[in-house]
């Protein structure tokens, strides 16, 4: 397709997360960020190249956007990791763009500076999880932080999503003499759009509590944990239910262990839902057992619709929990203090109201259109 917005500049959009081709996979942060920025952006200032594969679950979204001429797509269906290389490059040769924007991981922010520096194109890198990722080999470890190292040399911008990732990447990457200046890293919070996600005047009363989980079914959201830990809790004669949000190559075994479990009469896989906030406004606690994440879009949008949190320590969760006031943050991988978490709002149904207030004014900062104008500030800096 044509498009006549030749004056705009141009910004390629380049991530690797939740592109996996297994069939059933669910939507990851960054592309789900990627779409709402596209879609707020206005286009004759700014426009997108959008690097997408044409099996992702918001192809159609990002479809529907290129034929507004809000964006241009590049559809892709890449047979190696190789591939992701002449992607990259044949777009920067046919747009010639301003700047490539990444969201990681680590491999695409290593591609997109390498090429960036080659061909002289700004490059800003969003890094949305965690620096520290206990759960890989010591080799990939070592490998991944001389990629990051590489990252944090040659990009033009380095974007934290938060004060946490932002002291992390200086305390674990950055020694003091080779930190970058302020023009260099800048925090972006990620946001939602909070007229979507409202306290809803008819919430049920908490008989039974309804808990829900809204991630993609991969090992490190922690389903399993939450899974047995409602078991646990049924068998002791509580009556909750717990939403399970979302899609992923875990479903078949996440399904199988509730039926082992014999708790399928309270626990209801919904799979992909494209609205959300309908779930959320008949929900009492939001859980995010992760082993990692960063600034969770699912814990935000629990905040907006007047939920309590629970939550793993981990990534900037602290910053969304103020622990025991909005919510609960526990120990990762820690079933004990997950099932003491969830047990609380069991035994103290009363507090679940006044705790979703707290959670409600906490999610006053984390407004999208405030995301998306900084973004923009950073694309129109020459």
């Amino acid at each position: 397709m044509k498009h006549s917005k030749n004056s705009a500049r141009r910004i390629i959009f380049y991530m690797g997360f939740g592109i996996e081709k297994d069939g059933h996979r669910g939507i990851c942060g960054p592309e789900k960020r990627f779409l709402q920025t596209c879609q707020i952006l206005d286009s004759t200032t700014i426009l997108p190249i959008v690097i997408y594969p044409y099996f992702g679950r918001l192809f159609p979204d990002f479809e529907q956007l290129h034929h507004k001429q809000q964006i241009i797509l590049i559809e892709y269906a890449p047979k190696n990791r190789w591939d992701y290389v002449g992607i990259l490059y044949k777009t920067i040769k046919r747009f010639s763009p301003y700047a490539i924007h990444c969201q990681g991981p680590n491999l695409f922010d290593t591609i997109a500076v390498v090429l960036g520096k080659w061909l002289r194109i700004n490059v800003i890198i969003t890094r949305p999880v965690n620096i520290s990722q206990d759960h890989l080999s010591t080799f990939k470890k070592i490998a991944f932080k001389v990629m990051d190292q590489m990252v944090i040399r040659h990009a033009n911008h380095l974007v934290a999503i938060s004060d946490t990732h932002e002291r992390q990447w200086l305390k674990e990457l950055m020694p003091l003499s080779s930190r970058p200046s302020s023009s260099k890293m800048q925090v972006i919070y990620n946001g939602i759009h909070l007229n979507t996600y409202t306290v809803p005047l008819n919430r049920p009363e908490p008989y039974p509590v309804i808990f829900t989980i809204c991630a993609q079914l991969t090992p490190v959201k922690g389903h399993k944990l939450l899974i047995r830990g409602v078991h646990q809790l049924h068998k002791a004669g509580y009556q909750l239910c717990l939403n399970i949000l979302g899609d992923g190559p875990l479903k078949l075994e996440l399904e199988s262990l509730v039926n082992a479990l014999n708790i399928s009469s309270i626990v209801y896989f919904h799979g992909h839902v494209s609205n959300v906030a309908s779930v959320l406004k008949k929900t009492h606690v939001v859980v995010l057992p992760s082993l990692r994440e960063g600034v969770s879009l699912a814990l935000l949008e629990g905040l907006a619709t007047g939920c309590p949190l629970i939550a793993s320590r981990v990534g900037a969760s602290h910053e969304l929990i103020d622990n025991g006031k909005n919510g609960f943050l526990i120990k990762k991988n820690n079933s004990l203090e997950l099932f003491l978490a969830m047990k609380w709002f069991l035994d103290y149904p009363s507090t679940i109201r006044t705790m979703g207030e707290k959670s409600r004014l906490k999610s006053q900062k984390f407004d999208i259109y405030r995301m998306v104008n900084d973004y923009r500030k950073l694309y129109l800096l020459s």
